[in-house]
């Protein structure tokens, strides 16, 4: 690939001319709370295995936002949710990947919480319990700042 420039350097298939665009995987999160308390899973892959996290992943093409809210919920917890509100948009990196990530507010409607899919563990945590050990800090952190905001 030969490379030019177009406000930064990319890559460019020097037979066609296409661009190949390096763009953030979106992905969305949610902040479950029930009677007080927040719902985290514990991470069982890598990045960031056996830390705390919210629950949440990256959305296939073809899947609008809530949509993927609600099967990564399913895939995480076991339980069937309802978003809210959303709470924010935030870029992050794990690994070699960029992220662009939406993160809802939710309550349950219906299921019985139990980790899956990469989860080792989900548990509720109250407010003032929340683990210290969260995965991807750089954005959760945020995430949880402006979720505590909002409850106000």
């Amino acid at each position: 690939m030969r490379r030019r420039v177009e406000h930064r350097l990319r890559e460019v298939c020097p037979k066609c001319g296409y661009i190949a665009f390096r763009n953030a995987k979106p992905a969305v999160g949610l902040l479950i709370e029930r009677d007080g308390a927040l719902l985290l899973v514990r991470r069982e892959r890598a990045p960031y295995k056996g830390y705390w996290d919210i629950p949440g992943g990256f959305l296939e093409a073809d899947e609008p936002p809530e949509k993927g809210a609600l099967r990564e919920a399913r895939e995480e917890t076991g339980l069937r949710i309802k978003p809210d509100r959303l709470i924010g948009l935030y870029h992050d990196k794990s690994g070699d990947d960029y992220t662009f990530n939406a993160y809802y507010t939710a309550h349950v409607v219906g299921g019985r919480e139990q980790a899956g899919d990469d989860a080792s563990d989900v548990r509720w945590f109250r407010l003032s319990k929340i683990p210290t050990r969260l995965a991807f800090p750089n954005h959760t952190r945020a995430v949880m700042r402006d979720w505590r905001r909002g409850r106000r």
